[in-house]
C-alpha cells in the first residue's frame, strides 16, 4: 500500500482525545499512554497496572509541572476474552502494545461507533479531523502501523490478535482487503508511534470540535453539528 493509495481511500483521520482543553493539545502534543506516563514520571506499580493491564475505567494522572491528564478506559476488553483470542503474545505485550500508539480512525462511521461505545465515560471529548495528506507532509509515511481489527474490544466474536495484527504500509494486504471487505473495512485502525509532538501537531491540516456528551446512537449521524461544537 503507498502513501497515495492511503490517502484517496481515506482522505481525512479522525482522532479522540479525553484531554481537557486545546491548549492541553497544543502545549504536550497527541500523547499515548506510554509518553504521558513518560511526561508524569511515573513508575512502579501505579505505571504497571495503567500500561500493563486492561484499564476498566479513565485513569488521571498528574505531575507537579504539567498538571493533570485523563487516559481512556479499555472497558470493552475483557480480560478472560482477550485471554482466549491473543494468539503469540502475553496480556501483558498486549496491553504494552497497544498504550504505546497514537489511533486514528479511517471514516466516519468508525468514529461514531468508537464514539457511542464509550458507555462508562460521560464527559466531553475533543475530536480531530485530520486532511491525510497534510499528516503525512509532517509525519513519516513508513512509521505508521494498520490493523484490520478495533485492537482495543474483545466484544462480538473477539478476532484474533498478535504480533501482526499491526503491520506497516508495505506489508498491509490492502488490496486484498479493499476487495474481500470494501473501503469502509479495509483498514480499521491507523497507528502512530508513541507521540505526535506540538510542533508536528501545528504543521497538519486539522480542524477540531468538541463532542458534549456520547451520542444515543452510535450511528454516523450522532456525530454532527447539532452536538458539537467547533473550537475556534
Amino acid at each position: 500500500m503507498s502513501r497515495e493509495e492511503f490517502a484517496e481511500a481515506y482522505p481525512t483521520l479522525f482522532h479522540i482525545s479525553l484531554a481537557q482543553d486545546m491548549r492541553q493539545i497544543m502545549r504536550h502534543g497527541l500523547l499515548s499512554t506510554t509518553a504521558l506516563l513518560d511526561r508524569c514520571e511515573i513508575y512502579g506499580s501505579q505505571r504497571f497496572n495503567i500500561e500493563s493491564c486492561p484499564r476498566p475505567r479513565p485513569v488521571r494522572i498528574g505531575h507537579s509541572i504539567y498538571g493533570e491528564f485523563l487516559i481512556n478506559d479499555q472497558a470493552p476488553m475483557n480480560v478472560k476474552a482477550l485471554a482466549k483470542c491473543l494468539t503469540d503474545v502475553s496480556l501483558e505485550q498486549w496491553c504494552r502494545s497497544l498504550n504505546r500508539r497514537v489511533f486514528f480512525w479511517p471514516t466516519q462511521e468508525r468514529l461514531a461507533k468508537h464514539i457511542g461505545a464509550r458507555l462508562a465515560v460521560m464527559r466531553p471529548r475533543i475530536v480531530f479531523t485530520f486532511h491525510t495528506r497534510s499528516v503525512f507532509e509532517v509525519l513519516d509515511f513508513d512509521s505508521f502501523e494498520f490493523s484490520p481489527i478495533n485492537s482495543g474490544s474483545t466484544m462480538r466474536r473477539a478476532a484474533l490478535r498478535g504480533s501482526s495484527t499491526f503491520l506497516k504500509a508495505h506489508d498491509y494486504p490492502f488490496q486484498e482487503r479493499r476487495k474481500r471487505r470494501g473501503i469502509a473495512n479495509a483498514i480499521a485502525e491507523i497507528t502512530y508511534p508513541y507521540a505526535v509532538t506540538s510542533a508536528q501537531i501545528g504543521a497538519i491540516c486539522m480542524t477540531s470540535k468538541i463532542v458534549p456528551h456520547p451520542p444515543a446512537s452510535p450511528m454516523v449521524a450522532g456525530f454532527s453539528e447539532s452536538n458539537t461544537k467547533e473550537i475556534k
